[in-house]
């Protein structure tokens, strides 16, 4: 009887620590993960164009992103897309050379506990962007492609299929953006 209690002593402590496992650290460590691959940028000059505007520019990349006033204090969290080829077998991928930037202007209200939509961005070269138009390779498992916003002489901007599917919180008034054609490129 006592090995009994040992062994039921065993099992509880088992479960109380999957349950832990569960409900605390897997939570903890996949926000890590996807949070390592996002690093914020903060955009120090927020400058108002006309006073009901407020405009992101990137000397970079050529372009600049028209923003409501109440946007004032964005951040820019920028990542990597990375491209893949379809494998012989259906529903495989690998991992192709193609990479490029991704440029997400967050909400001011963005918070970890409250996440507001992000306005992603895909940056592609005109070659790298006429390669996935062509399929040669994707972004994404959705057989939709990205959708041009804009291009300058040396790079397209596009925004991402499905983006905001996980309906975010403010997701309407990010998608109320970009219905303005905000992004205006400028040549390089």
């Amino acid at each position: 009887m006592k090995a009994f209690r040992i062994f039921l002593l065993i099992l509880i402590i088992i479960g109380l620590a999957l349950i832990f496992t569960q409900k605390i650290w897997v939570p903890k460590l996949v926000d890590q993960i996807l949070s390592s691959e996002k690093i914020p940028v903060v955009i120090p000059a927020v400058q108002p164009t006309n006073g009901s505007l407020v405009t992101y520019n990137n000397p970079d990349y050529g372009f600049t992103f028209s923003l409501p006033v109440d946007w004032k204090g964005y951040s820019i969290v920028q990542t990597t897309w990375h491209g893949t080829t379809h494998g012989a077998t259906a529903g495989t991928y690998i991992p192709s050379s193609e990479t490029g930037p991704t440029l997400s202007i967050r909400n001011p209200n963005w918070t970890p506990a409250v996440r507001y939509e992000d306005i992603p961005i895909f940056i592609f070269t005109i070659a790298q962007w006429n390669s996935y138009l062509a399929w040669n390779f994707s972004i994404s498992a959705a057989p939709v492609l990205a959708s041009e916003l804009a291009r300058n002489n040396k790079y397209v901007f596009a925004l991402p299929s499905h983006w905001d599917f996980d309906v975010s919180k403010g997701y309407q008034e990010a998608e109320n953006i970009l219905n303005t054609k905000p992004l205006h490129p400028f040549n390089l």
